[in-house]
């Protein structure tokens, strides 16, 4: 085989793109699969999610951060009970599905790689997030 024509270069670059593994957000995002909320209403004003402390284990966050941030999304003030949230207000499953998923994507999925395999350090009022996969450090909004 001749190395100095482009067909020969062009021929072993098209080989050894097939010998390389497919990387980066589609295998990242297909392993990554937080359950999804499960609720009942107790009564006519109190939302309970019953797998709260099941979501905060899966995200690797402070189920304290968490419950603090769905009050203040969901305007209504909460309580942890036995590994459950109250929410004292009616909230339907979807809008609570996703206000977590957009806690998901604010303080658990890296901005730089997508990954979703991080820590958050608190630092002051603020917050760090550090990605496990890229190593890159990137601040995050507080929650006020």
């Amino acid at each position: 085989m001749d190395f100095k024509s482009r067909e020969a270069y062009e021929k072993m670059i098209e080989e050894a793109y097939k010998v390389i593994p497919e990387t980066g957000y589609k295998q990242v995002s297909a392993r990554f699969n937080p359950p999804t909320v499960r609720i009942f209403y107790q009564g006519k004003n109190k939302t309970v999610i019953l797998n709260f402390k099941e979501i905060a284990e899966y995200l690797n966050r402070d189920p304290n951060m968490m419950r603090k941030f769905l009050s203040l999304e969901l305007a209504a003030p909460s309580s942890p009970s036995n590994g459950r949230l109250i929410l004292h207000t009616r909230v339907d499953e979807t809008t609570l599905q996703n206000t977590i998923n957009y806690f998901i994507k604010r303080y658990v999925r890296c901005p730089v790689c997508g990954g979703y395999d991080t820590t958050l350090k608190k630092i002051g009022k603020n917050f760090l997030m550090k990605c496990e996969i890229c190593g890159a450090e990137s601040p995050t909004p507080p929650i006020k």
